[in-house]
């Protein structure tokens, strides 16, 4: 073991005299080891220990806080402490000195001077020496003394730093947050849980945040006469995560809610304006990883060059998750923003403004392609409720339009609360007599037609066309559309004798108003001809059917989708009349069509496969079979029983059953 040296030498060339009595230095450098358990985390810590030992002896676990980045450290020197002749772990920067003073009995009385003097001692241990510096803060500022500290590598010293932030020229290991598994693994070994399935529910909830983790774990074991799983899941659903109420480990008298543990774990002082702007922006967005080119437009900053270095430094602060060029913020970051910073309107308008944008013409062809940005759709609603942002014609537009995307995706019981609260705010604002109320009666009408709720659907019909009459007339086009939608529902109910003269009625005011080659007049024409066919009535179907298809074909195109369906129609139309000679190219041009423009995965195209396919297996003989065959073998998987039952038919006409 090392003794004390007669004299030191400190900054400035002085020296500073030490009293000569011997000193033993033990093994454990520091009073305070860190924890000596850990669930979980294998695979995490064979990386670390194989860095360690390849990478110069230097190596820095970077992460977001809470994430265990000092369970993993202090583990590691519990685990490999045997290895070294000496080991220390620091609990930030701060207590460098503090705890080496009584280790290596350091004299000086100036923090300049012990830091020196700490350095000096260290240097002269022999034999393996690991030290833990846990949770070093303030990179730029202690810029000097960490790399005094990380000198100490050329003294035979493995040092192991942990920070939210990066080091320059250290290799960095970014601890992210546990696996599902062992984020199981830590919450049963406090709170056993049988309901996996909840559990799993929860923990992605936290993002299999260790901290929050091991605090609700123990909340539940404190609380479980007060407080549940299903609990807290209602909680999440809620937003209420921050409002939970936790006890006290060391005093179970205590009380503390979540939000002040996130006050603690976090704290936005070592940014600046335009970082914490950026942060209240992006919890905007939902907690999932999003392309950074994705970013650019959410955030309209694609002309910015400076964008993805600004989210790149966020990233190297531990505030902002960043991997193959995609960046996630999380959840528990999300609530620390909401609960402590909560965004302004005017921070996060042109985000709003952004999506509702986006939506602001959709139909069913596009509801599609909507799909994949519900959630950010959701999470711009909830964030509109939170900061109680009063309705405003904006909003109301958002809301009708967010509920023609569900609707047009068939989410019928999703859209049905938005089209409500649009229809209520209207009332009240516009008044019972305004179009845009008789819009809202017919979107809800609508909805409840599609449902089969025919009753429902009836008065708030006749609502809107009321009003068409009364503020419009009786012959402006969107009196027509009222005319249409009611005459379409009664055709829906087999109500026939009254379906026609309201067609017929639409019919004649969009001949009147927008001329006989208007694609509504197609519309009209089209609906009082599918009238006609559900009556039986086929002789009144077929010229109908050929004027909407002649209108199509001249104003918008034949390789138009609504000139596809006109052909599609028609093909039908003929089918049933047993005219198959006639309705076997319309529905290939219709089929064509669709591939051509809307593309084969679309649900139209699909629909042409299956029609056409259907109408060759109705015809029976071989060639035809063998083409259902070919066109079924194309949309349907090996197993479907009409793709079965068309081969078997086959076989059976080659004699080979």
């Amino acid at each position: 073991m090392a003794n004390h040296i007669e004299k030191l030498e400190v900054q400035n060339g002085g020296t500073v005299n030490i009293h000569e009595s011997p000193h033993i230095i033990p093994k454990a450098l520091t009073t305070k080891l860190g924890k000596s358990t850990i669930i979980g985390r294998e695979k995490e810590l064979d990386e670390i220990d194989n860095l360690l030992k390849t990478n110069n002896s230097l190596l820095l676990i970077n992460g977001i806080g809470g994430v265990g980045k000092s369970t993993i450290a202090s583990f590691y020197l519990h685990s490999h402490k045997e290895q070294f002749d000496y080991y220390g772990f620091f609990e930030g920067l701060e207590s460098f000195v503090v705890e080496l003073k009584a280790s290596l009995n350091l004299k000086s009385e100036k923090s300049d001077e012990l830091f020196m003097e700490a350095l000096a001692r260290l240097k002269g241990l022999d034999g393996e020496k690991l030290l833990v510096l846990d949770d070093v803060k303030m990179i730029e500022e202690n810029k000097e003394s960490i790399e005094k500290i990380l000198a100490l590598k050329d003294n035979g010293y493995k040092i192991l730093l942990t920070s939210r932030e990066e080091i320059e020229d250290i290799e960095q290991y970014y601890l992210d947050v546990l696996s599902i598994e062992d984020a199981k693994k830590l919450f049963n070994s406090i709170y056993k849980v049988e309901d996996e399935q909840l559990l799993e529910e929860v923990l992605e909830y936290l993002d299999c945040y260790a901290f929050f983790v091991e605090k609700l774990a123990l909340t539940l074991k404190l609380r479980k006469n007060t407080l549940s799983l299903e609990d807290i899941k209602e909680k999440f659903k809620n937003r209420e995560f921050s409002k939970i109420r936790i006890k006290s480990k060391k005093n179970q008298k205590e009380e503390e809610n979540i939000g002040k543990l996130l006050d603690e774990l976090f704290t936005f002082d070592d940014l600046d304006d335009e970082d914490i702007l950026l942060l209240k922006q992006l919890s905007m967005l939902p907690s999932i990883e999003i392309p950074y080119r994705q970013l650019e437009i959410f955030l309209s900053k694609k002309d910015d060059e400076d964008f993805e270095d600004l989210l790149n430094f966020i990233v190297s602060k531990g505030w902002l998750y960043g991997h193959d060029n995609s960046y996630k913020l999380h959840q528990i970051i999300r609530e620390y923003i909401w609960e402590k910073h909560t965004p302004k309107v005017e921070e996060i308008d042109s985000i709003v403004l952004f999506f509702a944008n986006m939506i602001k013409k959709n139909n069913i062809q596009t509801a599609k392609l909507l799909q994949g940005y519900i959630v950010y759709f959701e999470e711009i609603i909830y964030v509109l409720g939170r900061l109680g942002v009063k309705f405003n014609e904006n909003i109301v537009e958002f809301f009708d339009n967010l509920g023609k995307v569900y609707y047009y995706l068939g989410e019928y019981k999703k859209a049905q609360p938005f089209w409500y609260k649009v229809l209520e705010i209207r009332e009240k604002v516009l008044g019972e007599e305004h179009p845009d109320t008789a819009s809202s009666y017919n979107n809800l009408a609508l909805l409840y037609k599609s449902m089969g709720a025919y009753e429902k659907a009836e008065p708030l019909y006749k609502k809107a066309l009321k009003i068409s009459e009364n503020v419009l007339g009786e012959e402006h086009p969107s009196t027509a559309t009222s005319y249409n939608n009611l005459a379409g529902l009664y055709r829906s109910m087999g109500a026939y004798e009254k379906a026609e003269p309201l067609y017929e009625k639409s019919l004649k005011i969009y001949e009147k108003v927008l001329g006989e080659e208007h694609p509504s007049t197609a519309t009209s024409y089209n609906n009082l001809a599918e009238l006609y066919r559900s009556m039986g009535a086929y002789e009144k179907v077929e010229p109908l059917y050929k004027k909407a298809l002649k209108i199509k074909e001249k104003v918008l195109g034949e390789e138009h989708p609504s000139t596809a369906n006109s052909y599609n129609n028609l093909a039908v139309l003929y089918e049933s009349m047993g005219a198959y000679e006639k309705a076997e190219p319309l529905y290939e041009k219709s089929l064509k069509i669709r591939e051509k423009v809307l593309g084969e995965e679309h649900p139209d195209t699909d629909r042409s496969y299956n029609d056409l396919a259907i109408f060759y297996y109705g015809q029976g003989d071989y060639e035809f079979m063998k083409r259902a065959v070919e066109v079924w073998s194309k949309v349907l998987p090996e197993g479907h029983p009409n793709l079965v039952d068309a081969k078997k038919v086959l076989e059976i006409i080659e004699g080979r059953l």
